[in-house]
């Protein structure tokens, strides 16, 4: 496996206790640490458990809307530049797992954020980013007992509120409750991955092909996304970080996973399963804050 950090390309620019867990049993390069939450989402709802319990827990994420059932409408959409009456990432869609103080309810903070107001009893834990279907994307990470929102965040930075999903009513509360012997040890990575500087990435050894298991630190002192997206057939690392909706071509990656958001000086794992062939990950898609990594066949 080669690691390359790219440099000098342009940038540019995703109730009832149940566990939630698929029927179909997963193979060894499939598992993932912990109870595993399935969570769907699409145009524009999320559906998962209301109710789950404390301790080590994997959201798994999986993609049910238009990006499913018509992707290549999908993805000449993403393509075309956003209009009042087009959103080229109306299909596109990420987790992020809130925890609300106390005493607050899901309700109060959704009425809050519709106002605009500032939230400092709700936390972002950040979750898992999108992967294409069939594949799906996840986050693990340990929670205590309380109150919590499953929300998608896309289009809230945006100054058009109108391609916000949370406004939308992207957004679902979910209620932890207490485990008698909860499991809250993270499972042992096979690649750490920190986030230094203005969102480096730095890789402590070569990512291996087939079940990766991956933890991420952030260790600056703002948020960042950590995307894993692999590299097109016929495509390069260096095109995929220089490449915009204005160039005339088709997406040169495909989205695998990665995490939606890391808050500042926290650790989420995320699990990958890895094939040969080329891959960037990215806090920011620009080659400073990019990292291309090819997978070998052994």
């Amino acid at each position: 496996m080669r690691v390359l950090f790219l440099t000098a390309l342009p940038c540019s620019l995703l109730a009832t206790i149940s566990p939630a867990q698929s029927s179909r049993v997963a193979s060894p390069a499939e598992r993932l640490p912990g109870r595993v939450i399935d969570v769907s989402v699409g145009e524009f709802f999320i559906r998962a458990p209301d109710t789950i319990r404390a301790g080590l827990t994997t959201f798994r994420l999986h993609q049910v809307g238009e990006i499913l059932t018509n992707p290549e409408k999908v993805r000449a959409g993403n393509l075309a530049p956003p209009t009042p009456d087009h959103d080229p990432t109306r299909a596109f869609h990420m987790l992020w797992v809130t925890r609300l103080e106390p005493g607050r309810t899901v309700d109060e903070w959704y009425k809050a954020k519709v106002r605009g107001e500032s939230t400092p009893w709700a936390v972002d834990l950040g979750g898992p980013a999108s992967a294409a279907p069939p594949g799906t994307s996840n986050a693990t990470m340990v929670l205590e007992p309380g109150t919590y929102a499953l929300v998608c965040h896309v289009g809230s930075a945006r100054a058009d509120k109108n391609r916000s999903h949370l406004l939308k009513g992207m957004f679902r509360p979910l209620t932890v409750v207490s485990s008698k012997s909860p499991d809250v040890s993270l499972p042992r990575p096979d690649v750490l991955a920190r986030i230094t500087l203005n969102g480096r990435i730095q890789l402590s050894r070569p990512v291996r092909k087939g079940r990766q298991v991956i933890r991420v630190t952030n260790e600056t002192s703002k948020s960042h996304e950590f995307i894993v997206a692999r590299v097109n057939q016929g495509r390069t690392a260096e095109e995929a970080i220089a490449w915009t909706r204005t160039d005339g071509t088709t997406h040169p990656f495909t989205g695998v996973g990665g995490l939606s958001d890391i808050p500042p000086g926290t650790t989420r794992t995320i699990t990958e399963v890895f094939d040969t062939g080329s891959y960037i990950f990215w806090t920011v898609r620009r080659s400073a804050t990019s990292v291309a990594v090819t997978i070998g066949g052994r």
